[in-house]
């Protein structure tokens, strides 16, 4: 397409959506075109350049642009199919003002009054309000209303998905719901009539803002948008009609006359934000329900959109549409973090932000409701860093929903009928009815509606308040209030409910735990589900609620040691200690990565024995990571730096011996410098070629190649050393570094064993034989494996649950739970240990 000079109107409303919706970020507009336009074949490719977009927007005056181009910024930015249909729909727009006596100086007076009242933000904590157009997202809406379909618990569960987090296989509930969504926009436009249900905190009152504000640009033609709050509405005194209302903002903030307030009304050139029925007063319902259908039957020619909490109104709206708010996606969640940060000195932050709650999951549940999403920045902004302590960060959370939403807006809200239940007592409550269901087997995440209200009816009916003839009333009321006031029990289907996030009910089975205040249940939730990944988060959560977690931490440990009470795990633990004793290396990060590598390498189990080594390597990280934070590192070895390429040297040849490939696995950073030779020289495979007249041995990939031959075995120098070297340039091998450490002996052994290369066409038990032979060299001098331990699916399942528990304990005490210094370190230095070696100080009876 050629270039051609935008329209001034046009050009001066993509300037102004630009700066209003993206801050003037080419960046952020960028995103958007790629996310919407963009070649998914060829994804390396903007659909427009920043370059193009930074020439456009940086010019005073309209430029030539390509249509095509064009195309796709009336679309992104004004909401037009086309550059086309933006020309039409502007010179509509100026027709129709001149027809119906639309005229700048009162559209300009009511869109100054619109800015005002609809173009700020302030919630929760924030101390001065940020304007909305500098941090909304676009919202989406679900078209089929979830609490309206009828599916199945075991159709629900269908949607658990199993995400992998830090190599650990954690099931999460997804409660997304994978029927078709719609932006928010689009369902405005094809529906004149619409109700939007959304849980609190969903965007509600936002979109309906941000509609106030961009009317025109959004919808496409010259509509007058009427915001009016519904709770401020019935609440005034005279009791006056919405007709009336509506009459009396373009009256008093427009300075029209009445009569064309009445010919705009007449003609259907409003649209008509009602926002949150749910908030107004049960007294005062009836009346504006009645007031609604009034306004709608003569003037249905205007459009309307009314939003409600879900669950809080069983009303039917006879001529609307309705609609579900959406979750906010991730592509929703970084736009809006993006923007948030934008105006902040380091413009990195919101990658940050983004990249932390990327490690946590559970965090990252809560970032799916734009509420709670800004709760989260807020903290961020703060502190540049979210807490360690993940219970109180969710605890805000729930606060935010139970006490703070409501409290903020001056929202006063009836609770199960004639009585009020308190915040600690809402709080037991729904610690009872998530804990009984996770104590199951399996864990109960659903309830059906009749469940639910005989749990709330066993609870509320020892309250004294409580009528025995009114106690089934009762139940059913205090579910629908928490579910649509609090909105932290949800319907995802008909007469199916659930928590809102995972991360609440998990929240609400750690307080309940805790608060109970038993050490009989505490006991009894470590020896049932420690090892059960589903409890994983309730763990952190206990640790970081606990007032002294020593006792918590203590009973975690007694059950890691019990799962490895067997005799082949003892001997494997004394084999650990001993050799890594040896070795210099006498630690439990030490011993976490010689376990790790033994697993890479297989040195101590049977060949045959396979063990997933991904959570070997995540214990050796985190233990790494842990002890450098106490500054308990120590520093490899000579001896372990020997031990370690004789171990890279068997596995190259192992892999010849029983005809496998040899790749060293992706080792974390964090470990790579403690692998001598395999991470730094090529991934090799396992094919061999010998000549046998120079005795030379070479293990080949592509083009590259590392040697084993008679006079030098590959050694290179480590720098965690931390001895002095004193091996001259030209000695510098695996038989001269043997018997600098005084192994002389073994260095004998290794030029007997280099003399014994199998040639070219030896059979396969002879290269067997032969690794055979340098895995007993191994073994005998430096306490390198056993190579003859077997176990069993069953035992490689408890280590594994070993491994695991490791890692959470170690979670768990690193997740800013409070508890004794000295405890912390004991039990990190006892970590791997046999039992023998543990202090009966660290233990208790389980």
């Amino acid at each position: 397409m050629a270039a051609i000079t935008v329209h001034q109107k046009v050009f001066e409303k993509l300037k102004q959506a630009y700066i209003e919706k993206l801050g003037s970020s080419p960046k952020l507009l960028i995103t958007e075109l790629n996310r919407v336009y963009q070649d998914k074949d060829n994804l390396t490719k903007d659909v427009i350049s920043d370059k193009t977009l930074r020439n456009f927007f940086n010019n005073p005056e309209p430029t030539k642009m390509q249509e095509k181009n064009l195309n796709f910024l009336c679309r992104v930015l004004l909401g037009y199919e086309s550059y086309q249909e933006a020309l039409r729909q502007q010179a509509a727009l100026e027709q129709g003002q001149a027809n119906t006596h639309v005229h700048e100086d009162w559209l300009d007076r009511y869109q100054e009054y619109l800015r005002i009242k609809c173009g700020t933000m302030k919630v929760l904590t924030m101390t001065q309000p940020v304007q909305l157009d500098s941090v909304y997202a676009n919202v989406n809406v679900l078209e089929a209303i979830k609490s309206k379909k009828q599916t199945t618990i075991e159709e629900l569960l269908g949607n658990i998905s199993s995400d992998s987090v830090n190599s650990i296989s954690v099931s999460r509930i997804n409660y997304t719901v994978s029927d078709r969504n719609i932006a928010a926009l689009d369902a405005v436009k094809h529906y004149h009539k619409l109700l939007i249900w959304g849980k609190p905190g969903a965007g509600k009152t936002t979109f309906l803002k941000h509609l106030a504000l961009h009317t025109t640009q959004e919808i496409g033609q010259q509509i007058i948008p009427i915001f009016i709050s519904l709770k401020a509405f019935a609440d005034e005194e005279d009791k006056h009609s919405l007709i009336d209302a509506i009459k009396r903002e373009l009256l008093t903030y427009a300075s029209v006359s009445a009569s064309l307030v009445q010919e705009l009304l007449e003609q259907g050139r409003c649209l008509i934000l009602l926002d949150g029925v749910d908030e107004v007063r049960d007294a005062e319902s009836n009346r504006i329900y009645r007031s609604i259908n009034t306004l709608v039957e003569q003037f249905s020619k205007n459009r309307f959109v009314i939003t409600c909490r879900s669950g809080a109104s069983d009303y039917t709206f006879e001529y609307f549409t309705e609609v579900e708010m959406a979750d906010f996606n991730e592509h929703q969640i970084a736009m809006f973090v993006k923007k948030w940060f934008a105006s902040n000195q380091d413009p990195k932050l919101g990658d940050e932000f983004l990249a932390e709650i990327e490690k946590n999951r559970s965090i990252k549940e809560l970032t799916t409701n734009p509420l709670l999403l800004t709760m989260l920045c807020l903290v961020f902004e703060d502190y540049y860093k979210l807490p360690k302590n993940q219970y109180s960060l969710i605890d805000d959370a729930i606060n935010v929903l139970l006490r703070k939403w409501d409290a903020s807006r001056r929202i006063e809200r009836n609770w199960a009928n004639q009585f009020n239940l308190p915040h600690q007592r809402r709080v037991n409550l729904l610690s009872q009815i998530a804990y009984e269901a996770f104590n199951q087997e399996p864990q109960k995440y659903f309830w059906q509606t009749s469940e639910l209200e005989e749990l709330i009816r066993d609870y509320i009916e020892n309250l004294p308040e409580i009528s025995p003839k009114t106690l089934r009333i009762d139940s059913l009321a205090v579910l629908k209030t928490i579910e649509a006031n609090h909105g932290l029990l949800v319907k995802q289907a008909q007469e199916l409910y659930s928590f809102s996030h995972l991360t609440f009910q998990e929240y609400f089975v750690a307080n309940y735990i805790v608060e109970s205040r038993n050490p009989e249940i505490l006991k009894q939730i470590i020896k049932q589900h420690l090892t059960n990944h589903q409890w994983r988060e309730v763990f952190l959560m206990i640790a970081g609620r606990l007032a002294n977690a020593d006792e918590f931490l203590k009973l975690i440990f007694s059950q890691i040691n019990k799962l490895v009470n067997s005799r082949i795990f003892q001997d494997m633990l004394t084999w650990l200690d001993d050799v890594t004793a040896l070795h210099a290396v006498k630690s439990s990060s030490w011993r976490a990565f010689y376990l790790f590598v033994d697993q890479e390498f297989e040195l101590y189990t049977n060949r045959l024995t396979k063990i997933d080594s991904n959570l070997g390597l995540k214990l050796a990280v985190i233990l790494k990571e842990f002890n450098d934070e106490r500054e308990k590192i120590i520093k490899r070895s000579q001896v372990s730096n020997f031990a370690l390429n004789l171990v890279d040297i068997s596995a190259k040849v192992s892999a010849k011996a029983y005809e496998q490939e040899f790749e060293p696995h992706n080792i974390n950073p964090l470990l790579r410098k403690e692998l001598p030779v395999s991470v730094n020289s090529p991934q090799l495979r396992g094919g061999l070629t010998i000549d046998k007249e120079k005795g030379i041995i070479s293990i080949h990939k592509q083009e590259h190649q590392i040697t084993l031959d008679k006079e030098h075995f590959p050694f290179q120098n480590s720098s965690n050393s931390d001895e002095p070297e004193d091996i001259t340039e030209g000695e510098e091998d695996i038989v001269a570094r043997a018997r600098q450490l005084k192994y002389d002996d073994l260095a004998d052994e290794l030029i007997y064993l280099q003399d014994c290369f199998p040639s070219d066409d030896a059979l396969t038990w002879e290269w067997q034989e032969w690794s055979k032979k340098l895995k007993g060299l191994m073994r005998l001098y430096l306490h390198i494996g056993f190579d003859d331990v077997k176990f069993s699916q069953k035992q490689i399942n408890t280590l594994k649950d070993y491994f695991y528990a490791n890692i959470l304990l170690i979670e768990c005490i690193r997740g800013d739970c409070y508890s004794s210094k000295e405890l912390r370190n004991q039990i990190v230095d006892h970590l791997l240990l046999p039992k023998k070696c543990i202090p009966k100080t660290l233990t208790l009876e389980i």
